[in-house]
């Protein structure tokens, strides 16, 4: 897929989907760069993943720490080739009973994190007239979900943010694209399944799927991957649904 030797950072990259593109972009010969919010988690992610090419613990909603960390990893690997913004947080509930902690908790990870990232790396990319960004959005983004409005809010707007930031970089051969994964066999859905109110609107999701399942990390790392490589190479600023027929838009 026109990976080998390009250095691909994976944000959220300890688990779930994150981890499942990390496993297949090193199948693919990329160098793979992860970050994680814990240091315990980038363990797990080293004993999954022996042969990561670099590791760090990152609040990607904290601009200093982005920009340390993007330091660090390019002064061992270099500049990076391949971002894939997949760092998330959401929990399961209804809008008015949502803290406004929770609100910024949820948009400092799922949007600003893919601004202050994007903003770090993207300099480079420009400069060297290469580069390719693959931002994980969720269907919730593009359709709206009951029970996830403020996380909705935040993917709509990685998902504008990053067309808009396609335009710009086209003559720079940077491409930008996203993947919308439907509900996921992920930490966060499991966390949620444990409350019997945010259980009950997973299962009216799932029913609501064609397909009558929810995904495995490693169908969404598929594509991402695909979109990451050269195989994509004109493609970008294409929002791009997994989510077994959930969504046909």
């Amino acid at each position: 897929m026109g990976l080998k030797d390009q250095v691909l950072l994976v944000t959220g990259g300890a688990r779930g989907i994150g981890l499942a593109i990390a496993e297949l972009a090193q199948e693919q010969g990329a160098r793979v760069a992860v970050w994680a919010l814990h240091r315990e988690s980038v363990e797990q992610a080293r004993i999954a993943v022996p042969q990561l090419a670099w590791s760090d613990t990152v609040d990607v909603g904290q601009p200093d720490q982005v920009r340390d960390a993007v330091g660090r990893l390019t002064e061992v690997l270099g500049p990076v080739d391949v971002l894939v913004n997949n760092a998330g947080y959401t929990l399961t509930s209804p809008f008015l009973e949502e803290t406004e902690e929770y609100w910024h908790r949820v948009i400092d990870t799922n949007f600003w994190g893919v601004v202050y990232t994007t903003r770090a790396i993207l300099p480079s990319m420009r400069e060297r007239q290469s580069g390719s960004i693959v931002n994980v959005v969720s269907e919730a983004g593009r359709v709206g979900m009951a029970g996830e409005a403020v996380y909705a809010g935040a993917k709509g707007g990685v998902v504008a943010f990053s067309k808009s930031i396609a335009q710009e970089m086209a003559r720079h051969q940077v491409r930008i694209n996203c993947v919308a994964p439907g509900p996921t066999r992920t930490r966060i859905l499991a966390m949620n399944s444990e409350d019997p109110s945010a259980e009950k609107l997973i299962d009216k999701m799932i029913r609501r799927i064609p397909l009558r399942r929810i995904a495995e990390p490693e169908e969404i790392a598929q594509l991402v991957v695909f979109l990451a490589s050269g195989a994509a190479s004109h493609m970008t600023g294409q929002v791009v649904s997994v989510s077994g027929g959930l969504t046909m838009v």
